[in-house]
């Protein structure tokens, strides 16, 4: 047991050595309510100071052999771990709180229909695009994602090696959204 002026370090120190119960409950009864009034101290409601001055107690019987009497005393250890578990919450709820009104998550307005380029306008601009690829391209689009053929697939359709396939098939598509983009 370790050496030291109060006996809740004492009572801590038997928690760490020996697992000790009756040392245990001395401490809870000690600072049970002394944990739950720091916490209502702090701003938190009476049920939210009781679950974490008892989550707190739990930390204490699972961690007592980190405990250490010479570098400082069980009041300031469990008073630690109590502040530490309420930092804990609070930024919890600070990662649950989402304001749904920021930019970032309102959804950006449907364009009007007056302003939105009609289907048969967009089709005629990727065709015209498609026709403008290098032939080569425009065949491994043609069998990818207009006839649904997989880069395999077109592969072995083609005679080419699966690599050669997926780098063109890369190189379509960029060219193709430059294309869309610029019109």
């Amino acid at each position: 047991m370790a050496r030291s002026e109060d006996p809740q370090s004492e009572w801590l120190s038997a928690v760490a050595s020996r697992r000790c119960p009756d040392s245990f409950r001395r401490l809870y009864a000690h600072y049970h309510p002394r944990v739950a009034k720091f916490l209502r101290n702090r701003g938190e409601n009476e049920r939210i100071s009781e679950e974490i001055a008892q989550e707190v107690m739990v930390a204490v019987w699972r961690k007592a052999e980190t405990f250490d009497a010479s570098k400082a005393s069980a009041s300031t250890w469990i008073f630690t771990i109590a502040r530490n578990a309420h930092i804990d919450l609070i930024r919890k709820e600070r990662r649950r709180s989402v304001d749904l009104t920021d930019p970032f998550f309102v959804p950006d307005p449907d364009p009007a229909p007056d302003d939105a380029p009609p289907a048969e306008s967009l089709a005629r601009r990727l065709a015209a695009a498609i026709e403008a690829l290098p032939p080569d391209q425009a065949e491994i689009v043609r069998l990818c994602y207009l006839g649904g053929r997989r880069h395999r697939e077109a592969a072995d359709a083609l005679g080419l090696p699966l690599a050669v396939v997926k780098y063109r098939a890369r190189a379509a598509i960029e060219r193709l959204r430059r294309a869309m983009e610029s019109d």
